[in-house]
């Protein structure tokens, strides 16, 4: 992380030397009596956005205006006439389609939200506007109404005070990012700034004849002139999102799978439940964080992409199964019998749609990363998703296997009752006893005076009466410990 902001930083350093450069190497415009540009400047702490601004003085609507911004940087916007991003005009500045030109977007502000395009306010684009030197966009430009402007929503009118020595401004930019926005479209979706602030500006010093300020440098003031800045945020980043994407990728490739193998390897029902109620409750912390960051975004506030509609049935569906799971569980535990819902079982409806689950939550993710602008990470996600998965299936498919042979084995074992036993030592407590099984043999009275051979249980003549037993005895076979069965009706032997 420290390499890549310390990267970033350097990128960023490198494409801002091109804000001293410019005054040497791009031909400054002049005024219509060829006399210089009156122009207040303004550059911010650290060097991610200038601008400058000249206010004409024979007009009582344009203003000429200069942004220059680094490649390296998403957008730039500067916002008129506030310290506060509500109902502030905002002036976004990012790469043309070809990457050669750049891209102006009049957007107005409504809070801590990304701005909305407007198409009310008018800027023409005039010479000078590209790449420079391929390290910064510069966007010289016209606005004929941008002194004043409606907040929308039936908000009061917002003026710019050009009398004012101390006016109010905004920067922003966006994050150093490999998605560097190019597009033609006045509506293309911004990420959330890495950097802001405010700033006033002297609107007396900027006022003269008209044209396009020069940005340049000043020797006292390095790049600022008639300006000071007042507020300055770097290091921000959507840590609501980074949030929302780190708990759904570890529930969907990491904790749901994880609770199928604990199910599935060792049969453990009670560590399957908590693993996946565990995770039901992640699901229900990341919906939040995604429903929360739907609003700040224009792409997202109408919840109408495939990743917001896939990621509410799915929310839907992992409520639904963890109920199923509940109920399905304790219905089997009072009937022994699994619960049927039509032709198909609870617990067979609760296994596909976990399943389902778990491939929606996957495909969702590759959806989220896009739909943040960020599909540089769906390569992470895709190397995490090739290991986790056949490494899941390797097991299972290894634990099926040993399973089948030691189910084959256990058919021939002779202590099953099948086959000769080669270690009779190795007999169990119950097998030994049903080995060693007597009959419990008792006469109705004692036998006659004799030879006593009936001390010899269970042994019997050819005639099948016991041995030393009087004929005319009667015998009874009880049910007593080693007895044959159930007490079975007298029978005389004659």
């Amino acid at each position: 992380m420290r390499f890549t902001q310390f990267f970033n930083t350097a990128l960023i350093s490198s494409a801002c030397y091109a804000i001293g450069s410019l005054a040497q190497a791009v031909a400054g415009p002049q005024g219509n009596n060829n006399t210089a540009v009156a122009s207040s400047i303004f550059v911010s702490g650290n060097d991610d956005i200038a601008f400058a601004l000249n206010v004409p003085n024979n007009s009582a609507t344009d203003l000429y205006f200069s942004i220059l911004l680094p490649s390296q940087r998403a957008w730039g916007a500067i916002g008129l006439g506030s310290n506060q991003m509500a109902g502030a005009l905002m002036l976004v500045v990012y790469s043309a389609k070809d990457g050669q030109n750049v891209t102006v977007s009049p957007r107005l502000a409504t809070g801590h939200t990304e701005p909305s395009f407007t198409p009310d306010i008018n800027i023409q684009t005039l010479p000078g506007t590209g790449l420079f030197n391929g390290s910064a966009y510069l966007f010289n430009g016209k606005c004929t109404n941008c002194r004043s402007w409606s907040s929308g929503s039936g908000g009061k009118n917002r003026t710019i005070d050009v009398k004012s020595k101390e006016q109010s401004f905004l920067y922003a930019a966006g994050p150093a990012s490999r998605n560097v926005i190019k597009s033609d479209d006045k509506n293309a979706g911004l990420k959330m700034h890495s950097s802001y602030g405010t700033f006033t500006m002297d609107m007396l010093r900027a006022t003269g004849p008209a044209g396009v300020p020069v940005i340049s440098q000043d020797g006292k003031n390095p790049g600022r002139v008639g300006t000071e800045q007042r507020l300055q945020v770097k290091g921000k980043s959507d840590r609501a999102a980074t949030a929302h994407a780190i708990i759904m990728i570890f529930v969907f490739v990491g904790l749901f799978p994880f609770g199928t193998l604990v199910l599935r390897l060792g049969n453990w029902v009670r560590w399957h439940a908590i693993n996946q109620g565990f995770g039901g409750l992640l699901v229900i912390i990341g919906f939040g964080l995604g429903a929360h960051i739907s609003k700040l975004y224009n792409r997202s506030k109408n919840f109408n992409s495939a990743h917001q509609v896939i990621g509410i049935f799915i929310f839907i569906f992992v409520l639904g199964q963890f109920a199923l799971g509940f109920f399905h569980h304790r219905i089997y535990q009072k009937t022994q019998e699994p619960k049927k819902i039509g032709p198909v079982t609870m617990g067979t409806i609760h296994v596909w749609l976990g399943r389902l689950i778990i491939l929606l939550g996957v495909i969702n993710a590759f959806l989220g990363f896009n739909l943040a602008q960020s599909s540089h990470w769906n390569l992470i996600l895709g190397g995490l998703v090739v290991f986790v998965f056949p490494v899941i299936a390797v097991i299972l498919v290894t634990k099926h296997f040993i399973s089948k042979r030691w189910n084959s084995r256990d058919k021939n074992d002779p202590k099953n009752g099948t086959g000769f036993d080669l270690e009779p030592w190795r007999q169990t407590a119950e097998t030994q006893q049903q080995a060693s099984y007597q009959p419990n043999i008792n006469f109705s009275r004692p036998p006659a005076a004799g030879p006593q051979v009936s001390q010899m249980p269970g042994a019997t003549g050819l005639s099948g009466v016991p041995m030393g037993a009087t004929p005319g005895y009667q015998v009874h076979i009880g049910t007593g410990p080693g007895a044959l069965g159930p007490q079975q009706a007298a029978r005389e032997y004659v």
